[in-house]
């Protein structure tokens, strides 16, 4: 029989975000972004899928799902709405969402920055204010005192270079603007932010909830990025620009927490006092693979066409190229540069239909499956995402839940769509297996399986 065995204590879990399902961060710069109609299908957070209030129904329902783990996150703008003012009602409340989680033994993965300001910060110039990474520390001194004994995993910063890179360089996401120069100044706070996060975390406390050791790390964007393959002087300079789209989107990142120093492109090469390896594991969001082609026309993006997508390649309803190979080359590249434990915390795909997600997950997981064979230290998979949720610019027109939620429906009826069931069965079984892939997703067996019977065997 054909089956990919998972290891013993191998952890999974599904995704989520603060703003994105709780609703009502109304003290935060996202929500006046969105009041001011920045979102392209014309929605607004608003209460989202309300799991502020609905958080038992879906503990219960992860539960009955058998999902053991959970990464969500806490809001800074509820918890310190105005600056040095704590909210205890909101402290009391994230204190009930863990004990929730807790009574029915699910595991916590805890984000502690989403990509949202309180609204305070942002007015007063955000991550370019030379006072915002003491600000953010004094938060995550309450925060973690108060939260300490709950989260298996912390996550001090998600993504961070896609807010730095959005919000300061491209102007998509708040406060807008264009700027290398700010760019690449908000980089620096957040490398900042993240070391005394980190220290804060390890100073009070000394173990996981299990006894095990404290797990504080970043969940870090990653694309496999490689060039089209034009010929001649195309072909050289789009291997130019993926060493410089690779540089830009995580590489300088990585290169800084290996080294301690801030380097090109980032800035001249300045030391961060005991930024060097402040990462307990490596934490890896991982959605689709760049092809860069050479365009002429694209003046304004550096000549490069990002979107092209190679024949037979299938894309996502975000436009994004389906490409589980590159999960496996990222993380392979990833364990080299670290060699410190992995987590899988993101991996999903936008499909309201669900028609694409059950091959997606299967043969994703199967480079993880081959990752983990070729010597990799991986240790858990995060499912993006467990419900239906608000998508930053794209608002609810995305659907990548497990769990369907449609924004329109006045009862934000939670239903579980043909995937969340196929992750049920992956769970229990610790593995994947010839009968789960025959039963959702018989086109997958190939890209699961492969043709060689060595990969078909216990971890």
């Amino acid at each position: 029989m054909k089956e990919l065995r998972f290891p013993q204590g191998f952890i999974w879990g599904t995704s989520t975000a603060g703003h994105q399902i709780e609703g009502n961060n109304i003290h935060s710069d996202w929500w006046e972004f969105e009041e001011k109609g920045k979102i392209y299908d014309g929605t607004k957070s608003a209460k989202a899928v309300d799991y502020w209030n609905r958080f038992e129904e879906d503990h219960r329902l992860m539960k009955e799902l058998s999902y053991p783990a959970f990464r969500l996150g806490i809001e800074w703008a509820k918890l310190e709405p105005e600056k040095g003012r704590y909210d205890l009602s909101a402290l009391n409340h994230y204190r009930k969402i863990f004990d929730s989680l807790r009574d029915k033994g699910i595991k916590i993965c805890l984000t502690m920055y989403h990509w949202v300001l309180p609204l305070w910060v942002a007015k007063a110039g955000g991550w370019e204010n030379p006072e915002a990474v003491n600000w953010w520390t004094n938060y995550c001194e309450k925060a973690v005192k108060e939260f300490a004994q709950y989260p298996d995993i912390w996550v001090t910063l998600n993504e961070p270079l896609v807010p730095a890179a959005a919000g300061y360089l491209g102007g998509e996401f708040p406060p807008e603007k264009k700027s290398f120069k700010s760019f690449i100044g908000v980089v620096a706070a957040l490398l900042r932010a993240h070391l005394n996060c980190y220290e804060v975390i390890h100073a009070n406390t000394s173990s996981a909830p299990d006894g095990t050791a404290v797990k504080a790390g970043v969940a870090q964007a990653y694309q496999w990025i490689e060039p089209w393959g034009s010929k001649g002087l195309k072909g050289l300079y789009e291997r130019f620009m993926t060493n410089l789209f690779r540089l830009g989107s995580f590489e300088a990142w990585d290169k800084a927490i290996c080294s301690g120093r801030l380097k090109f492109p980032l800035r001249r090469s300045v030391e961060i006092p005991r930024l060097k390896g402040s990462y307990d594991y490596s934490g890896i969001n991982y959605y689709f693979r760049f092809s860069l082609r050479f365009d002429a026309g694209k003046r304004g993006e550096g000549l490069i066409d990002r979107d092209s997508i190679p024949e037979g390649i299938e894309k996502t309803q975000m436009g994004w190229q389906i490409y589980p190979k590159g999960f496996y080359l990222v993380i392979k590249d990833n364990w080299e540069r670290f060699k410190k434990p992995i987590y899988i915390l993101e991996n999903g795909i936008a499909d309201d239909k669900d028609l694409q997600r059950p091959k997606y997950l299967l043969e994703h997981l199967a480079q993880v499956h081959r990752a983990i064979k070729d010597g990799c230290d991986l240790r858990g998979y995060f499912q993006w995402a467990f419900t239906d949720n608000f998508e930053w610019r794209e608002g609810f027109a995305k659907k990548f839940g497990l769990i369907e939620c449609d924004y329109k429906d006045p009862n934000l009826t939670r239903k579980p769509r043909k995937s969340a069931y196929m992750y049920s069965e992956i769970i229990r079984e610790n593995g994947i297996t010839e009968e789960i892939v025959k039963k959702y997703s018989p086109e997958a067996e190939e890209g699961v399986f492969g043709k060689s019977p060595a990969l078909f065997q216990r971890l």
